[in-house]
């Protein structure tokens, strides 16, 4: 297969993609609130619990939590990672590979997806009480950047490991 016609391919797979994502998520899901609900609740459950372990006294309220003396966070439905989740998922289904390879690397990379996002409100809250002025500053870039990041890592990861055959035969292709 030709660079070209692989790259075609890939953005044609991308957009069905896509658009099964909008319809089954934005137009449904996401306006049921289960699942946002459950990983939020998830989120909160295990931030707090791990605060509460190292000696914070907190408080929850919602979707809200945080030290007590601060204001908190509060977790809306986009920064729950699931479209970061959905983003990741497909590209590795879009992208050859063993499928056998992809049963346990997406769910995987899910975890670790939620693991750091665990990590990223947890720094968040300590920010939220220690230095709030920064706190705008570490939400929007700080942590969106080193997430998208790693997740790029996942990608390379996965081009690198699990997809060799198909970049060698676009190589071998165009040689």
């Amino acid at each position: 297969m030709k660079s070209n016609q692989f790259v075609i391919l890939f953005i044609i797979k991308a957009v069905v993609l896509y658009i099964i994502w909008y319809a089954i998520y934005e137009q449904w899901i996401l306006k049921v609130g289960w699942l946002d609900n459950i990983i939020i609740d998830n989120l909160v459950y295990i931030t707090n619990k791990l605060l509460v372990l190292l000696g914070y006294v907190t408080f929850v309220y919602d979707h809200t939590f945080g030290i007590d003396g601060s204001n908190g966070v509060y977790i809306g439905t986009p920064c729950n990672g699931i479209e970061l989740m959905a983003l990741f998922s497909g590209f590795v289904l879009i992208f050859h590979g063993d499928w056998r390879n992809k049963v346990w690397f997406i769910p995987l990379g899910i975890l670790i997806i939620h693991f750091l996002n665990i990590v990223r409100i947890f720094a968040l809250v300590i920010i939220a009480k220690w230095a709030p002025e920064t706190l705008d500053f570490n939400h929007k870039y700080t942590f969106t950047l080193l997430l998208y990041f790693i997740v790029f890592l996942g990608w390379v990861l996965w081009v690198k490991k699990f997809a060799v055959n198909q970049i060698i035969e676009i190589d071998n292709a165009e040689s």
